[in-house]
């Protein structure tokens, strides 16, 4: 396996590679639009780092993966950078939980477009806040934010690996992990129209997605969006767990409900149990 495989398996999108030992920054699979993932490659050795789906760096030679091995500097500057998105990390868990804290329970237009006209959630500046929070601490990480249009952004320097937002009762049968606040909702309404006691944890991305659905116990299902890029499908199957998705390409759980009603949406998670 050459070093642009070893990246690409670990989700990294190298358009041009250099070889000069010093560390780039480039786009992932699960975050096309955006630099969220790292390398340093010398020509005969290499470090990876997804920041998204990964929790540490990983390294590779001529001669295989390897766990060291790399030179003393390219080790400083990846506990360098570590130490640097720690920081990072930090400061925008604190915002987020100030933003949060100073938020107001109400409707908000893209409830209303989305097909719950009477949900409420937290807004502050007119936009829908919903907190990301640790899967495994339950501790505020980061937030997301969408604007009225439906424009959704993340906090700057926030930490989305292993970020989730959980949806129904504490205490669950089934976990449904999806994508995205929308479809989440729906999977919900599904869920309760089926009197299930089952939760959802929205993951905000397909790679963190897999990330949480490796890390979280129980019976676990997962609810894909049928994206034209297949990115859905593929980390649905990556997980090895059972899946289900809309059969409309570009289609989400969301669409699927508002497109068919709630019991077209039902039938098909029906068929999936």
């Amino acid at each position: 396996m050459n070093f642009l495989d070893f990246a690409a398996n670990n989700g990294l999108i190298i358009d041009r590679l250099y070889q000069d030992g010093k560390w780039h920054r480039v786009s992932t699979i699960d975050k096309p639009r955006k630099k969220n993932g790292a390398y340093l490659f010398d020509g005969r050795r290499g470090v990876v780092k997804n920041w998204a789906t990964m929790e540490n760096f990983a390294s590779w030679r001529e001669d295989g993966v390897i766990r060291a091995n790399v030179g003393e500097r390219q080790i400083k500057d990846m506990h360098a950078a570590q130490r640097e998105q720690d920081r990072k990390h930090a400061q925008a868990a604190k915002k987020a939980a100030l933003a949060l804290s100073s938020a107001e329970l109400g409707g908000h237009a893209y409830l209303v477009k989305k097909g719950f006209p009477k949900a409420a959630g937290l807004i502050l500046d007119d936009n829908l806040l919903i907190p990301m929070r640790d899967y495994k601490t339950n501790a505020i990480v980061s937030l997301q934010s969408v604007s009225r249009e439906g424009e959704k952004k993340f906090m700057p320097g926030g930490r989305a690996k292993g970020a989730v937002f959980r949806l129904g009762p504490k205490t669950a049968g089934w976990t449904w992990l999806v994508e995205g606040y929308a479809t989440g909702l729906s999977v919900l309404e599904g869920l309760k129209a089926m009197y299930r006691q089952d939760a959802v944890l929205v993951c905000f991305s397909a790679g963190n997605l897999q990330y949480v659905a490796e890390r979280v116990g129980g019976n676990r299902m997962v609810f894909a969006d049928h994206d034209r890029s297949g990115t859905g499908q593929k980390v649905a199957e990556a997980t090895g767990l059972p899946w289900l998705m809309s059969p409309i390409e570009g289609e989400d759980a969301n669409d699927l409900h508002q497109r068919t009603g709630l019991w077209g949406l039902v039938a098909l998670m029906r068929e999936a149990l």
